[in-house]
């Protein structure tokens, strides 16, 4: 799953290295050239988001600074100061001591677990007999000869089917013994909220900045936005990070009031007259219009009912604009403090006040980064 991460990194007044600037804009330009040549080449397709993320010296900065934060919550690390070891040792002695599978004795005698690789796609136990999957024409659970020549013995113990505890969370739990830790288990990071990320990826128009701003970046696009560019007002555009002090949060507010309101009369129209744009994907019911997971359009709803359903006639000063933040070392979701008893507008709007609140606290010279993280 990609979920959009706010980080925010302190980074200095930068002189512009102009020359190595044009080395990446001419890199950029010969992607682009091959691209157009072969579009399905993904080694080309992975270099041109990467180097678009690059082509300025701020934005350089941007991607050295958020690598480095980013590093202690990933996944795969392997820095010993962020790992821990999960000790498995007592829980699979346990297993080995009093624990039971179902077994299948081979015709050479050898007795193997119904999970064992040679028998798990091709061997089943119904009603303490062996049967063979996907037998004959129709492709069923048979009894063949080669089914008959085995027997089921239902509950083996796991100390009988195995030489030794070390074999047994080996080769039957496939846990390596750990010598640092001194015992069975694995090594991961509990702070972990990502694998792969991108900076922008599948949101590289967050923040909306004057068109001479310079310190901001557009980030990689990722491939599923390459093709497709929101407007902007005149004299704006859109990026992905950028100083707090110079997102045009207000022209932002509005462009969104009047694309959304845009959006309303379009949806207003399909659900009245059934007519869809082409490649305009929706399902229209008796009750309104459906996106992929929730209502566009609400049958009867006012335009101000449909602003405020969507969170453009709000009390807090900053948008609702991300899944999650990372706050001095913290990362806080959207899905954190959830309780059953909640509605979706009720989980929307305390996450809202959570968001508003990072935002607020954030000094006007920090750079806020919008991050696809993968996990």
């Amino acid at each position: 799953m990609h979920y959009l991460t706010l980080v925010t990194v302190e980074i200095p007044k930068l002189e512009n290295d102009y020359k190595t600037d044009m080395l990446y804009q001419d890199a950029l330009q010969e992607l682009q050239e091959r691209h157009n040549k072969d579009p399905k080449n993904l080694v080309t397709e992975f270099y041109l988001e990467k180097f678009n993320g690059l082509k300025t010296t701020f934005s350089r900065a941007v991607d050295a600074m958020i690598e480095e934060k980013l590093e202690p919550y990933c996944e795969s690390t392997e820095n010993p100061d962020h790992l821990e070891f999960e000790d498995r040792t007592d829980e699979l002695r346990r297993e080995y001591e009093k624990d039971s599978v179902d077994c299948i004795k081979l015709p050479d005698g050898r007795i193997v677990s119904v999970y064992d690789q040679f028998a798990l796609n091709r061997f089943v136990i119904h009603d303490g007999k062996v049967f063979e999957k996907h037998a004959g024409p129709i492709k069923c659970d048979k009894r063949t000869k080669k089914a008959k020549k085995m027997t089921a013995i239902p509950n083996y113990p796991y100390k009988k089917l195995y030489k030794s505890f070390e074999a047994f969370a080996e080769e039957g739990r496939y846990m390596d013994y750990n010598e640092e830790f001194g015992g069975y288990g694995y090594v991961f990071n509990p702070n972990a909220f990502w694998d792969w990320y991108q900076i922008g990826g599948r949101w590289p128009n967050i923040f909306l900045v004057k068109e001479t701003c310079e310190e901001c970046t557009e980030g990689e696009h990722s491939w599923t936005c390459q093709d497709s560019k929101p407007a902007s007002p005149q004299g704006y555009k859109w990026v992905c990070a950028a100083r707090k002090k110079d997102i045009e949060w207000q022209v932002m507010h509005n462009w969104k009031i009047k694309t959304e309101s845009e959006n309303y009369e379009l949806y207003k129209h399909i659900f009245t007259t059934g007519e869809k744009p082409q490649n305009f994907f929706c399902h229209i019911s008796d009750n309104g219009i459906l996106g992929f997971d929730s209502y566009l359009y609400i049958k009867d709803e006012s335009l101000d009912e449909y602003l405020t359903r969507h969170g453009f006639f709000s009390k807090y000063q900053y948008p609702n604009l991300a899944y999650a933040f990372l706050d001095q070392g913290e990362y806080y979701s959207q899905d954190d403090n959830w309780t059953d008893r909640q509605s979706l507008e009720e989980r929307k709007e305390a996450w809202h006040k959570i968001l508003n609140h990072y935002i607020c606290s954030i000094p006007s010279d920090s750079v806020m980064v919008g991050v696809d993280c993968h996990i």
